[in-house]
Formats: structure tokens, C-alpha cells, sequence
């Protein structure tokens, strides 16, 4: 299971930071609203004011926090992306990682990176929804996608022993290429024939993961 997110890094521009508990409070519940919201609506129809309807407060209690809905998304973007970064660096460092096979590791990974992409497919919708507000959020997105792909190259360069040492971080950075290609494409327009919760799409990444690494 991928944890709840919570807040590690500098808050995004346009953020005015909590300091005390209760309001630390309000500030999670508007971005758990939108992530419950976005699920089913698209970010340039989402209004403030359904934000705060959904999470039980104010309008003006959002724009006590956040300057304008793109500093709100931002902020949203942030949080979960940190999470996703901590689960990521404990799956690749934890018990079942330890103890896998070499091919076993790849099939963690790919699972690990389509649940990423099913829990928060209506993050992945809004940052791309329009030209406009994608060239604010998707670097975000992207970013963290590098920050991913460091991490699974330090955990598995060392198994991919079929592979040549200088050839072995471009090998990941293919394969994961692919797989977050294929789910976002899956995200966003579902073109099949696989879609994002049929339990092929898992299998087949992992198939096309392993035949990148050599691990096949």
C-alpha cells in the first residue's frame, strides 16, 4: 500500500505555510477534498468553492493558504509526490526487496509504479489536462518520475549483471520510459486494448521491463 501523503519538502509558490495543528488540519483536508474530487472531474471545472464545500469549511479558509487554485495544485503535486518518493525508497530498501529474485524485483517495481498511477490517476489527469496549466504542472511530475528512476537504477544496476555497466542506467531509463508512457496514455485516454485496472497491463510492463534490463 502506498502511505498517506504528508509534507516533507518546501511548500509549492503560493502557499502560506501552517504553523499550528489546527490548521495544519484545514490545509490536508483541502487537498484530500481535491484528490477525492478529481477523481471524477476535471481540474479546470473543479471551483474553489466545491473545494471547500467537499473539505467542510470556507471559502475564504482556502485563500487563507493557498494564492489561487494553481498554487493549490501545486501543493497537491508536492505532497503526493514526496510520498510516492518515501514509499519508493522503502520498497527498494525494505524485507521483500531483500529477499526477491532478481526478476522478482522488476515485477515489485512495475507493481509498485501502476499502483502509483491508479491511486492517483486524477493527479495525472488535471496536470495534463490543458496546455495552459501542463507546462506549470507536468515538470512537477516529471521531476519526480527522475528522482523514481535514480532510485530503481541504485537498487537494481547491481543484478543487471547481462548488462554492460555503462549501458545499465539508460537500460532503466528505457524500460521505466515505457511503463510511465504506457500508464499516462492509460491515464489519460485509455486506448487500450489493456486498460488501467485490467491485470494484464501489470504483467505485460513487467514482461517489457525485463526484456530492457536483461533480467529476462
Amino acid at each position: 500500500m502506498l502511505s498517506e501523503p504528508s509534507e516533507t519538502s518546501a511548500s509549492a509558490a503560493g502557499v502560506r505555510t501552517a504553523k499550528q495543528s489546527r490548521s495544519q488540519l484545514k490545509h490536508e483536508a483541502l487537498l484530500q477534498a481535491g484528490r477525492r474530487l478529481l477523481e471524477t472531474q476535471d481540474l479546470g471545472t473543479l471551483s474553489v468553492a466545491q473545494l471547500t464545500r467537499d473539505a467542510g469549511m470556507a471559502v475564504g479558509s482556502f485563500y487563507s493558504r493557498f494564492e489561487d487554485k494553481d498554487a493549490w495544485f501545486a501543493e497537491l503535486v508536492r505532497v503526493t509526490g514526496d510520498a510516492v518518493l518515501r514509499d519508493t525508497q522503502a520498497l527498494l530498501t525494505g524485507p521483500r526487496w531483500q529477499r526477491a529474485s532478481d526478476a522478482h524485483k522488476v515485477t515489485l517495481i512495475v507493481h509498485h509504479v501502476v499502483d502509483i498511477h491508479r491511486l492517483h490517476r486524477g493527479i495525472f489527469r488535471a496536470a495534463h489536462y490543458d496546455s495552459a496549466r501542463s507546462t506549470r504542472h507536468w515538470p512537477q511530475l516529471q521531476a519526480y518520475g527522475l528522482r523514481i528512476g535514480d532510485e530503481v537504477c541504485r537498487a537494481l544496476s547491481a543484478h543487471m549483471r547481462r548488462v554492460p555497466l555503462a549501458q545499465r542506467r539508460l537500460r532503466v531509463g528505457i524500460a521505466l520510459q515505457l511503463m510511465f508512457g504506457t500508464l499516462v496514455n492509460a491515464v489519460l485516454h485509455d486506448p487500450g486494448p489493456l486498460a488501467l485496472n485490467d491485470p494484464r497491463l501489470e504483467r505485460e510492463l513487467a514482461r517489457a521491463f525485463l526484456h530492457c534490463v536483461g533480467l529476462d
